[in-house]
């Protein structure tokens, strides 16, 4: 009897949907090959899937809203305010988890458990950004572009300035 529980949980388990939590957003990385910035790094992260452009889309949306508003948005390790037209940068989270991102309401066929996996998705593409062009901004500032969001300018201290990308204050 036990045999065919194990069996059965065994095909339940192979037969289940996977649920992938990675490669909901690419990174792409290239160097300025400017005479006024040779060498200097440029990081985009955008959406990979269709399905993550969905979600993206909503997430954007709903953060550009609330900014020119007035309403802070949380963003992971940052907290974000629009302050004269300018991103102010505060500190947020310490430790990851989907709820350090602000959440907007989903529309009907998007669902919350899902939102989770591509917000751990692009926590994790993020901060790995962040930390690598850290590394390289010398002895140009590097750049990080978060699709149709923000844009981070990352100088060689540590440093980061953060501007509106794809929309206006």
């Amino acid at each position: 009897m036990r045999v065919l529980l194990a069996l059965a949980v065994w095909f339940a388990l192979a037969w289940a949907e996977q649920v992938p939590t990675h490669d909901f957003f690419r990174i792409t990385q290239t160097t300025s090959r400017s005479t006024s910035t040779p060498g200097a790094w440029r990081y985009v992260i955008a959406p990979r899937t269709k399905e993550a452009r969905s979600y993206w889309g909503v997430l954007v949306t709903d953060w550009v809203r609330s900014l020119k508003i007035g309403l802070p948005v949380r963003f992971g390790p940052y907290r974000l305010e629009l302050e004269k037209k300018q991103i102010r940068l505060q500190k947020g989270c310490d430790r990851f988890h989907p709820r350090c991102y602000s959440r907007p309401a989903l529309p009907q066929g998007l669902e919350s458990w899902k939102l989770d996996l591509i917000l751990v998705d692009f926590h994790n593409a993020l901060t790995w950004t962040l930390a690598d062009a850290q590394k390289h901004a010398r002895p140009y500032p590097a750049t990080v572009a978060v699709s149709k969001f923000l844009r981070f300018h990352v100088d060689k201290g540590g440093v980061f300035l953060a501007e509106p990308l794809g929309w206006k204050p």
